[in-house]
């Protein structure tokens, strides 16, 4: 069975995601059922958990997780850059002495990662300064195009283009050395987005869990079957 998180007439989805593997459910013939936030809270469906699949949001799927003893999953490491742990705090205060960072929450999906750089971001607004982010040097080139890899068992399933110029493709190979540089510590499914410098560079921007992520167009059964694939791993 699969327990698809709903919206509040339970008729879809809870938003695009979760619609994209009501989708993948039916079109693969699969049992399934809409429930909500408050069913999984209440702890009814705790002994079904390791033996069928959730999907929902991030807030949804980390109450998931917390009901059998799991409260910080994630990824070996957000980028192959290198990077610093520092306060939202600390960061404001290197960006008014006219430094760029690129930083994302420690906090999955607290806020979408983003470039420091003095700008108001409606998305900060009451984060505490004491907020735990993870800080890069920003890119010397510009980004010209980005793309989000599907990243299955060690292999591409599927490639799209999310921001800028899609004409302009990244480097496979790139992609499948960091793959198999990947492949001892990462798990069985997650993506990794490609920046394409102006200079004609092939950058990760970041690395994310297949269980926090979006579909960006791949087809909603291939879609489904990677979170079903990393939804394993993760409570077994």
């Amino acid at each position: 069975m699969i327990y698809i998180q709903s919206n509040s007439e339970r008729t879809l989805g809870h938003h695009f995601d979760c619609s994209c593997a009501l989708y993948g459910a039916i079109d693969s013939g699969l049992d399934y059922r809409l429930t909500t936030f408050e069913e999984v809270e209440s702890g009814k469906f705790d002994s079904l958990i390791r033996g069928n699949l959730f999907v929902g949001s991030t807030e949804f799927m980390r109450e998931v997780f917390k009901r059998i003893g799991l409260t910080d999953v994630r990824l070996p490491r957000n980028s192959n850059r290198e990077h610093e742990l520092i306060t939202l705090g600390e960061a404001h205060n290197r960006v008014s002495k006219g430094e760029k960072l690129f930083i994302k929450p420690v906090e999955i999906k607290l806020f979408t990662g983003l470039i420091l750089d003095g700008m108001v971001y409606s998305c900060l607004k009451g984060l505490s300064e004491d907020t735990k982010v993870i800080a890069y040097e920003v890119f010397k080139e510009r980004i010209i195009s980005e793309w989000r890899v599907y990243v299955s068992n060690g292999k591409i399933i599927d490639s799209r283009n999310y921001s800028g110029d899609f004409m302009v493709s990244p480097s496979y190979v790139y992609v499948t050395k960091d793959i198999f540089h990947n492949k001892e510590s990462f798990p069985c499914a997650y993506t990794i987005d490609i920046g394409i410098l102006a200079n004609g560079e092939n950058v990760v921007i970041e690395y994310n869990d297949m269980w926090a992520i979006g579909n960006y167009g791949v087809p909603n059964d291939i879609y489904l079957k990677m979170l079903k694939e990393r939804y394993f791993e993760i409570v077994k």
